[in-house]
């Protein structure tokens, strides 16, 4: 029985590695790219959509702690005694 030991690689074997090496730096690259331009488009959308919605469709107020029937009023009943009184001024 023979056995023999052939010694591969060399100069191809590290053309190839450094060629895979940078194809996958070439796609991370890529990727992040993407990624970049698509949380840049959200955020200019959610700006957008800040600006162009209503201050009081974001900031809602908050409700009374009594309902409507039970809130009062304040009123002064005024009796006129000239007739000038009478009639609406308006300055």
């Amino acid at each position: 029985m023979l056995i023999t030991y052939r010694r591969t690689g060399g100069l191809f074997a590290l053309l190839t590695l450094a060629a895979f090496a940078l194809a996958a730096t070439v796609l991370t690259i890529a990727v992040a790219a993407t990624v970049l331009i698509v949380a840049v488009a959200i955020a200019a959308a959610a700006r957008v959509g800040r600006a162009v919605l209503p201050r009081a469709w974001r900031n809602r107020t908050v409700p009374s702690a009594t309902p409507w029937p039970y809130q009062t009023i304040d009123a002064t009943a005024v009796n006129a005694t000239m007739p000038s009184q009478l009639r609406p001024r308006f300055s």
